[in-house]
């Protein structure tokens, strides 16, 4: 194999930013992160909402790119809301469920995941859609779904309470 090739490949790994937090700052190096742009796109702000999920909320935020960007409590409010849901739908996902469950479309933790991977725009409708399809009607089953969607219900009302936020903090609204 060419080895050119293989030394371009080595320098082409993406390393994730890294973070550190001390007295209430919490400074994240996006140096190494191929996104475009500070929270340009779903994957900056997963990353961020992760980073605060791991190192708690700051009083202030600074990301690191070309120049240093301190972000304002507005956006800090926003990014933490993220970091709850993020935490939820996480937490939720990866819980064992019993055997002929893991499979079911209408279990908690297989709902929990597809709403963290449409974030920012769980299409909530089709998801609860998709759980009552393929609900396969065993015991238990109908207990099951009635919990999933309870779940899903209360991520929804998270988003949207969340949208309410960030639209206020955006435009310095005091209704929504």
């Amino acid at each position: 194999m060419n080895m050119k090739l293989l030394k371009q490949k080595k320098n082409d790994v993406t390393r994730e930013p890294t973070a550190r937090s001390e007295d209430g700052l919490l400074f994240i190096d996006c140096r190494s992160c191929p996104s475009p742009s500070s929270f340009g796109d779903r994957e900056c702000v997963r990353c961020v909402s992760g980073m605060m999920e791991r190192n708690g909320t700051p009083a202030r935020l600074i990301m690191r790119r070309e120049s240093d960007v301190e972000y304002p409590e507005s956006v800090i409010t926003v990014i933490s809301e993220i970091s709850k849901i993020g935490s939820l739908t996480k937490a939720t996902s990866s819980e064992k469920v019993p055997g002929r469950c893991k499979d079911c479309g209408s279990s908690i933790p297989k709902n929990a995941k597809d709403i963290w991977d449409s974030f920012p725009e769980p299409r909530f409708d089709i998801i609860r859609l998709e759980a009552e399809r393929s609900n396969p009607n065993k015991d238990g089953c109908e207990e099951c779904l009635w919990k999933t969607m309870g779940f899903i219900d209360r991520l929804d009302t998270m988003f949207s309470d969340l949208r309410k936020k960030a639209a206020k903090k955006a435009f310095r609204l005091t209704e929504v």
